[in-house]
């Protein structure tokens, strides 16, 4: 019989670790692998997330001091409870968060000019063109005639959805966007990964980053939840509101901001997640950003948000 095994979690966003540290939350596991384990909650279905030491912080997430979760022999359907300070999965393991350093997105706090974008775009599209990931976006060398196919397919919408949003065409946009959702290869497939990163540059960076400000995004949440997987529902619910995994904030931080870190130190990091999600999600953010330059919204924006 397997025995129990406590693991501490390091850090973790702020509202679940209220919940684990408040009043009882009820779950069951929906999916599990080695380095993270989504939770369904009973009460509204929402997913949330336990990952490896190794991964960084995100929405509803809990960063845990161990190497691998299906080694405590977690796995689909296991019941969870929390409460008081710990989560118990099924008897198997006990996550508790003592001590846990509260997380939340970071946000741009300034603006640099337009001219300055435009270039650090450039430079960062022709980076993940020679560096990303084939899958997806990026055809590879033994690609099928099929994955050549939802190649162009990914990118013939991508480009309408940036020239749609670009001119402010919210109907035209949710069409392109549709054409993308639950399209390409992966757990998280390809246009569900261009899109969490298309709308987390958008809402970061607009001037009024509310959802409900947001048409196209609203609209977004509202395809996706019938169009694609529970997984990438998830992720791109989260980023329509402006809440995103560490590293992609701190890329669109490095391209948007006037003082950041290098660019291409926060782009190598978002490369390196999953197969080929990182590349999806960093073409998204540049096409993000790009677009409110192209609608106007970039140069009008606060240079100041704190």
């Amino acid at each position: 019989m397997r025995a129990h095994v406590t693991m501490q979690a390091r850090s973790g966003d702020g509202a679940f670790l209220a919940r684990v540290n408040g009043a009882a939350f009820a779950g069951v596991v929906h999916s599990a692998f080695h380095r993270a384990v989504n939770i369904a909650c009973l009460s509204n279905g929402e997913l949330h997330t336990l990952v490896t030491g190794d991964l960084d912080d995100g929405p509803n997430s809990l960063v845990v001091v161990t190497e691998d979760f299906l080694a405590i022999g977690i796995c689909q359907g296991d019941s969870v409870r929390a409460g008081g300070g710990s989560l118990a999965i099924a008897g198997k393991a006990m996550v508790n968060v003592a001590g846990a350093v509260v997380w939340r997105t970071p946000v741009p706090e300034t603006h640099c000019a337009t001219g300055l974008l435009r270039r650090r775009l450039a430079e960062a599209e022709a980076t993940i063109r020679c560096n990303g990931t084939p899958g997806g976006f990026i055809e590879g060398m033994a690609d099928t005639e099929v994955a050549r196919l939802t190649t162009r397919m990914l990118h013939e919408g991508a480009d309408g959805l940036a020239l749609a949003l670009g001119r402010g065409d919210t109907d035209a946009a949710l069409t392109h966007a549709r054409r993308l959702l639950g399209l390409g290869p992966g757990l998280t497939p390809s246009g569900d990964d261009f899109l969490t990163g298309l709308l987390a540059a958008r809402a970061l960076c607009r001037r009024q980053a509310d959802l409900g400000s947001d048409a196209f995004a609203h609209g977004v949440i509202r395809l996706a939840k019938s169009a694609t997987n529970p997984i990438a529902y998830a992720a791109i619910a989260k980023a329509a509101r402006g809440e995103v995994r560490e590293r992609v904030a701190r890329l669109i931080i490095a391209l948007g901001s006037t003082t950041a870190e290098p660019p291409s130190q926060a782009l190598a990091q978002v490369l390196a997640i999953g197969s080929s999600s990182g590349t999806e999600i960093a073409f998204g953010v540049i096409r993000g950003l790009a677009s409110l330059i192209d609608n106007g919204e970039w140069d009008h924006g606060h240079q100041d948000r704190h």
